[in-house]
C-alpha cells in the first residue's frame, strides 16, 4: 500500500488507557469514537457488549413502577404510562439524570437484585440502594471495581462471548483505520490507511488477550479497546518485525479507527 509523507503527527492523544501489561498509554480520540461507532452497528461481533441496553430492554426488566422510581430518584414528576410507552418506542429517556438511574436499576435487576450485589461486593444492602438512587453517585473504590468486573462479566454472558464454563472465546479482528508506526522519534514515521487482519497475526489473540478485549468492550471503555489493538499489532502482526515493546513512543498507534469486526470462536 502506498505511503503517505508527510503527514503531521497528531499532538499528545488526550485519553489514556492502562494495557495488558498495566503499562500506561495514551490513545487517539478518533480511534476510540471509532470504536464506539462500530459497537453502535448491529454486525461485527460487538453487538451486544455494551454495559447500556435498550430503554425497550430496561422497561422489560424493571416495568414502567421501576422507570417511575427512577423518575423520583432523580427528583422529577413520575412520568405516565403514554410518556413511558413513548420514551420506549423512541429509545430514549430524554433526561440523562432518570436515564442513569434506570440503567444502575435494571443491571441491579440482572444480577439478581440488591442483596445480591451487597454480596458480590462486599457491601451493605443500604450502601447499594442508595448507589441504585443516586443518593451515593459512586460506590468506594474496591466496591466500585468489584461490580465494574460482575456487570462485565454479565455482559460477556448474555453477548455469548463466554462459553458455559466461563471460559471466554478467543477473539479473530480485523480492524480497518490509519495507522501510525513510531520508532521513538518524530523523525521517519509513516502513516498508512490500512486494515489489520489479526487472524494472521503469528500469535493469535489469546484467551486473556479475549477476555480483556471482551470486558473492555463490555465495559465501554473504548481507550483500552484501542490500546490492547494496538499492542497486538505491535507485538504479533506478522507485517510488523521491528518492535520488542509496545509504548507511547513505539510500535503501531490508531490515529483513527474506521471500522471494527470481530469473530468468536
Amino acid at each position: 500500500m502506498a505511503l503517505h509523507l508527510p503527514k503531521p503527527r497528531s499532538k499528545k492523544p488526550a485519553q489514556q488507557a492502562v494495557g495488558l501489561d498495566g503499562l500506561k498509554v495514551s490513545v487517539a480520540n478518533a480511534a476510540t469514537s471509532g470504536i464506539e461507532k462500530s459497537k453502535q452497528v448491529k454486525s461485527g461481533g460487538l453487538a451486544g457488549l455494551t454495559s447500556k441496553v435498550t430503554v425497550q430492554q430496561v422497561r422489560k426488566e424493571i416495568g414502567n413502577e421501576g422507570l417511575r422510581q427512577a423518575a423520583i430518584d432523580a427528583g422529577r414528576k413520575p412520568p405516565s404510562d403514554r410518556t413511558l410507552r413513548r420514551w420506549a418506542q423512541k429509545g430514549n429517556i430524554p433526561h440523562p439524570d432518570v436515564a442513569e438511574r434506570a440503567q444502575r436499576r435494571a443491571a441491579i435487576e440482572r444480577l439478581g437484585g440488591i442483596d445480591a450485589v451487597a454480596a458480590a461486593i462486599g457491601r451493605s444492602r443500604s450502601a447499594v440502594s442508595r448507589y441504585r438512587s443516586g443518593e451515593t453517585n459512586e460506590l468506594r473504590a474496591d466496591a466500585s471495581k468489584k461490580l465494574k468486573k460482575v456487570k462485565a462479566e454479565d455482559t460477556m454472558k448474555r453477548a455469548g462471548v463466554l462459553r458455559p464454563d466461563g471460559t471466554p472465546k478467543k477473539a479473530t479482528i480485523r480492524v480497518k483505520g490509519g495507522v501510525m508506526v513510531r520508532n521513538g522519534s518524530d523523525e521517519g514515521y509513516d502513516y498508512r490507511v490500512r486494515t489489520l487482519n489479526f487472524a494472521n497475526s503469528d500469535t493469535p489473540f489469546s484467551t486473556e488477550e479475549s477476555r480483556e478485549l471482551a470486558a473492555a468492550l463490555a465495559n465501554d471503555d473504548h481507550a483500552r479497546v484501542v490500546a490492547l489493538l494496538e499492542r497486538h499489532a505491535t507485538l504479533d502482526y506478522p507485517e510488523n518485525k521491528g518492535f520488542d515493546k509496545y509504548s507511547d513512543e513505539f510500535g503501531f498507534h490508531f490515529d483513527s479507527i474506521e471500522s471494527v469486526h470481530i469473530d468468536w470462536t
